[in-house]
C-alpha cells in the first residue's frame, strides 16, 4: 500500500523532530536566559599598583572602578619564588642561614618564615600553615616568630605557600566578593588543602568562587574532599577558558554544575599578538556574548605609558558599555541549573538522523521521487524510537550517534538546497529549515549543562565538516550528476583537472575544519575582518558559511540555469557543502546561547546570499564582457 511521496514523508518527519527538538530545548532556554549576570574582576596587586601610580589609596581606587563593572578582586596565594622576590606581607622568608638564624638539630638549609609576634595576621598565617603542613615546627626568639618549613627554599620555589592576608582583609572590611587562588603546594595533600580552604572560608565569608593558580591544581589528584568543602560552603568554581592546567577538569566535574566559565587574557599575550586597546574590548565583550563567559579578568595593561588608572577606566567603560549594549547585566553571576539529555531532545534527534540517512539512501538508489510503502513508514519510525531509546541510556551509542548526526543533516540541506536550482528561493528557504530543524535537535539532546560548560565534548563537530563533501561526492558520482560515473573517469584517458580542482577544494575545506575555532591559526586581517563583522551584524556570520559557501550555492545556480561549464559545476556544489556543514555545526558549540546561534545562522543565509549575487553580477557584468572580449581578441 503506497502513501505519500518520499520527500513528503522526509519533511513531515523532519518537522515532528524538531517540534519536539524545540520542547526538549526549552529547559536550557530558560537557564540561558535567566544566566545574564556578568562580572569584571581586578587582581588586587594591580588595585595597589594602580594606588602606587595615582597617589590614592586602594578604597578610593576601588571606588572608582566599581560603577564601571568591577564586582570582585581577585586574590592570590603566594608562592616561595614571590615571597623571595617580592614579599608584599610584613615577613621575611629563606633558609635558616640566609635569615641568620639557627635552631637546634634544624639544617641550615630548611625554609623559614619568620614574622614579629605582634604583626597583623601571624596567628592566622601561624594556623593556615599549621593545617596545610602539620609537620612545620614554630619557634619564639625574642619577640620573633620563625615557622620552620618541612622543605628547603628549593622545594617550596613554585609551592604556593601564605594567602594574601592583607588582600583578604582588605575584601572583609569593604565586604569585596573575592575570587580566591589556590595554588599547588608540594608539602600539602588534597585533605589538608580542603581543610586550608574550609578555615579561611570561614573566616573571610567573602570568598565566593575559587581559580586555581599554577600548572596543577591545587590538591591534584585528590580533589574530593576540595569539591566538597566548596559545596558546603556555597562557593563556585572557576574554569578559565583555553587555559590548560592538570587537574582542573576533574575538579570541574566533581564542581559541576556549580562552575563558571572565565576569560582571562595575560599582558604577554597582548604583546605577543600586538593587539590593541580597542580589539582588547571587543574580545571581552565577545566572550561574554558568544561563549557565555560570567566572569571576566580585566588587567590594566601597558599599551599606554602613564595615566594607568584613567586608561584603565576607560576600558572598563567601553567594554561595560559594549557588553550592556548586547542586553546583560552586571553583578555576581549564578552557575547554572542542571538539567539532562531530555527524551523528546533524543525521540527529535534521533528522527533526523533516521531520516536523514534513509532519504539519502534513496536518493542514492535514484527513487526519492517515488512513494513510500505503510511499511516503509512504520520501519522508519520503529527504528527511530529505538534509537531514541539506545541514545537516551547507552552513552557510547549517543556518542557515536552524535557524530554522525551532524553531518547527514548537512549532506541532506545541501543536496536539498542544490537540486531546486529551477526554483531557488524554495532551495535556499528548504536547506535552511533541514538546517534548524536539524541544529535544534542536537541542541536540544547534547546540549546538556556539562556540554555547556564544556566538559562533555561532542563527537561530531569534525566529521559535520569531513563528511559531507564526501557523500555529496559519492552521491553525485553513483547519479551521474556530474558527467561521468567514477569507472568512467577511472577508465577513461587523462581528464583530471576537474577533480584536481576539487582535491583543492577538499583539501581546504580540511584546513579549515583543522583551524575550526582554533583563533591562532585565523590570520590578524581575518580577525580584524571578523571584529568589522560583530560591530555592524551584533551577531558574527561565520565567515566559510557567507563568504565561501553560500555565494558556490548561488553562483552554481547560476552556471546551471546558463548551462555552463559541465565539467566544473561539482566544484561549486562541494564547496556549497561548506555553508550547510559549519551552520549545523554552530548549533554544536553548547557554549553560545541557542538564541545566538540561530541568530548567526540567519545572518549568515542571508549575508551569504547577498554576496553571491554580488558574485554574480560580477561574473554577468564585468566577467562574461572581458572573456568575450577576450576570445574576439583571440580570433583576430
Amino acid at each position: 500500500m503506497s502513501l505519500f511521496s518520499r520527500k513528503k514523508i522526509f519533511i513531515v518527519l523532519f518537522l515532528i523532530a524538531g517540534l519536539l527538538s524545540l520542547y526538549g530545548v526549552m529547559p536550557r532556554v530558560a537557564a540561558e536566559r535567566a544566566n545574564r549576570a556578568v562580572a569584571f574582576v581586578v587582581e588586587y596587586k594591580d588595585i595597589a599598583s594602580l594606588s602606587y601610580q595615582s597617589e590614592l589609596v586602594r578604597k578610593d581606587v576601588w571606588e572608582k572602578i566599581t560603577p564601571l563593572g568591577v564586582e570582585g578582586l581577585c586574590v592570590a596565594e603566594y608562592t616561595g619564588e614571590d615571597l623571595a622576590m617580592v614579599n608584599p606581607l610584613p615577613l621575611e622568608y629563606g633558609a635558616a642561614a640566609a635569615i641568620g638564624v639557627s635552631f637546634p638539630g634544624i639544617q641550615r638549609d630548611r625554609a623559614v618564615i619568620k614574622m614579629r609576634e605582634d604583626s597583623p595576621n601571624t596567628e592566622l598565617l601561624y594556623e593556615y600553615l599549621t593545617i596545610k603542613m602539620p609537620a612545620m615546627q614554630k619557634e619564639r626568639i625574642n619577640g620573633d616568630v620563625y615557622l620552620i618549613l618541612p622543605g628547603n627554599p628549593e622545594d617550596f620555589k613554585l609551592s604556593a605557600l601564605v594567602p594574601d592576608f592583607t588582600a583578604l582583609d582588605f575584601c572583609r572590611d569593604n565586604n569585596i566578593p573575592i575570587l580566591f587562588r589556590p595554588g599547588p603546594c608540594s608539602a600539602s595533600n588534597g585533605e589538608r588543602v580542603a581543610k586550608s580552604i574550609s578555615w579561611l572560608a570561614e573566616r573571610y565569608p567573602q570568598i565566593k568562587t575559587i581559580v586555581p593558580a599554577g600548572p596543577i591544581m591545587a590538591g591534584y589528584p585528590n580533589l574530593k574532599s576540595l569539591a566538597q568543602v566548596l559545596k558546603e560552603h556555597y562557593i563556585s568554581f572557576a574554569q578559565v577558558e583555553f587555559v590548560k592546567q592538570v587537574g582542573v577538569t576533574n575538579m570541574a566535574w566533581l564542581m559541576a554544575p556549580d562552575v563558571l566559565p572565565m576569560h582571562s587574557l595575560t599582558k604577554e599575550e597582548i604583546t605577543s599578538r600586538n593587539m590593541q586597546r580597542t580589539q582588547i574590548v571587543e574580545r571581552m565583550a565577545r566572550a561574554a556574548h558568544e561563549r557565555s563567559i560570567r566572569l571576566i579578568m580585566m588587567r590594566p595593561y601597558d599599551l599606554q605609558q602613564g595615566n594607568k588608572l584613567e586608561v584603565f577606566m576607560q576600558d572598563l567603560a567601553s567594554t561595560k558599555e559594549m557588553i550592556m549594549d548586547r542586553g546583560y547585566a552586571f553583578g555576581w553571576p549564578r552557575t547554572m541549573p542542571k538539567w539532562p539529555a531530555p527524551l523528546a531532545g533524543a525521540i527529535g534527534c534521533a528522527l533526523a538522523l533516521v531520516a536523514c540517512a534513509w532519504f539519502y539512501g534513496a536518493r542514492f538508489a535514484g527513487i526519492e521521487d517515488g512513494r513510500a510503502r505503510l511499511g516503509e513508514l512504520a520501519g522508519l519510525i520503529f527504528i527511530s524510537l529505538l534509537t531514541a531509546g539506545v541514545m537516551w541510556k547507552v552513552s557510547f551509542a549517543a556518542k557515536l550517534a552524535g557524530g554522525f548526526c551532524g553531518a547527514f543533516i548537512a549532506t541532506e540541506a545541501v543536496l536539498a538546497a542544490l537540486e531546486h536550482y529551477k526554483k531557488p528561493i524554495y532551495g535556499l528557504l528548504l536547506g535552511l529549515f533541514i538546517v534548524l530543524a536539524g541544529g535544534i535537535s542536537i541542541a536540544s539532546f547534547y546540549g546538556t549543562t556539562t556540554a555547556s560548560l564544556r566538559l562533555t565534548p561532542f563527537s561530531g563537530v569534525k566529521l559535520t565538516l569531513l563528511l559531507p563533501p564526501l557523500l555529496l561526492l559519492l552521491h553525485d558520482l553513483k547519479r551521474k550528476v556530474h558527467p561521468e560515473s567514477f569507472q568512467n573517469i577511472v577508465e577513461r584517458p587523462a581528464l583530471w583537472g576537474e577533480l584536481i580542482l576539487i582535491g583543492v577544494v577538499l583539501l581546504a575545506m580540511l584546513v579549515m575544519a583543522l583551524r575550526s575555532d582554533n583563533v591562532s591559526n585565523v590570520p590578524g586581517w581575518e580577525v580584524a575582518f571578523r571584529d568589522f563583522m560583530e560591530r555592524t551584524l551584533l551577531v558574527r556570520p561565520r565567515t566559510k558559511e557567507f563568504m565561501v559557501g553560500y555565494p558556490a550555492l548561488i553562483l552554481y545556480y547560476y552556471v546551471m540555469r546558463k548551462d555552463w561549464a559541465p565539467r566544473y559545476r561539482e566544484v561549486f556544489r562541494v564547496v556549497s557543502v561548506l555553508a550547510f556543514s559549519s551552520a549545523v555545526n554552530t548549533f554544536c558549540h553548547f557554549h553560545t546561547t541557542l538564541i545566538l546561534s540561530v541568530a548567526r545562522v540567519l545572518n549568515g543565509w542571508w549575508t551569504g546570499i547577498v554576496v553571491g549575487l554580488l558574485v554574480v553580477a560580477a561574473v554577468r557584468f564585468i566577467g562574461v564582457p572581458l572573456w568575450k572580449k577576450g576570445l574576439q581578441e583571440l580570433v583576430r
